[in-house]
């Protein structure tokens, strides 16, 4: 989805197309811009699976969303904003984590923001599951570094929630912990978020963590009350991370209790070789 990126739009295309993935459906929508972004985006829409521009912008970006979604036909999805890009050899490594594992629906990677220029700028560690969402922590999975099954978005009503108009991936989320599925941690870069001036999170903060906020709230009222007791217990082992994140994985994965708190995690095990494992989810994970 585009609405008024002619200065990024362009890398973002670029980043997908030059990996020269088989079977890649690139649907992209420009939500009613006004500025060159559909000229740029036009003189890809041979190597695009669909685009459109829509005369007036819709509702909200979840809208324009909506309609994108619509339109595609992978088995694998995932929504890149016009500001975000890929990093190389991403969809490759997509693809070969949705093809080996075949109970996956969902999966994060490490977290990559870029500055306006386009340059890598931070990186940050895998540490966000379905604990992280029931208690008060404000952080949010990448939306450039997350990607699901087709057969997930369905089951979960095929949706964005435009009902409070910020943070509607941080529902999206939601909607899928609260649908049983596990959320895989892969441990290395996918995506680049671009941090510009203009992003919610930034221009208006209150709004958007005051969102996420009461997604999380409409999350605690979809999970059993043992989950919910799990989670009271996280929000207090938190506060022993300095002791906990020096336990190996191979370790914590067999104390009583605190293994429930596992990360679901895939690496890649040698230069060809993926893995799955469990991992210590207050080690802090960079990718290797």
């Amino acid at each position: 989805m585009c609405h008024n990126r002619e200065q990024y739009v362009e890398q973002m295309i670029r980043s997908i197309l030059e990996q020269n993935y088989p079977n890649l459906d690139l649907v992209i929508i420009d939500d009613g811009s006004t500025d060159k972004s559909w000229e740029i985006i036009q003189t890809y829409k041979d190597r695009l699976g669909y685009c459109e521009h829509i005369d007036t912008k819709t509702t909200s970006a979840q809208a324009a969303l909506e309609y994108g979604f619509a339109h595609s036909t992978g088995d694998v999805m995932m929504q890149m904003s016009e500001k975000g890009f890929m990093l190389p050899g991403s969809l490759h490594t997509i693809g070969r984590v949705f093809a080996e594992y075949q109970d996956v629906e969902w999966v994060t990677s490490v977290g990559c923001v870029a500055n306006q220029d386009g340059s890598i700028i931070s990186i940050s560690p895998i540490r966000k599951d379905l604990h992280e969402h029931l208690v008060d922590v404000p952080w949010n999975l990448q939306t450039e570094s997350t990607i699901w099954r087709r057969s997930l978005w369905e089951r979960t009503g095929a949706k964005w929630d435009n009902g409070l108009g910020w943070a509607a991936d941080y529902g999206l989320w939601c909607y899928f912990f609260a649908a049983g599925a596990k959320l895989y941690h892969i441990n290395t870069i996918l995506g680049a978020y671009r941090k510009t001036p203009t992003a919610n999170g930034v221009k208006n903060p209150g709004q958007y963590y005051g969102s996420a906020a009461k997604y999380r709230a409409w999350l605690r009222t979809r999970v059993s009350k043992k989950e919910l007791a799990y989670a009271a217990l996280y929000s207090v082992l938190r506060y022993a991370k300095p002791i906990l994140r020096n336990i190996p994985d191979t370790v914590y994965q067999h104390i009583p209790i605190l293994n429930h708190f596992c990360n679901e995690a895939i690496a890649f095990k040698d230069m060809h070789t993926l893995k799955r494992y469990k991992r210590n989810p207050f080690r802090t994970i960079y990718p290797r």
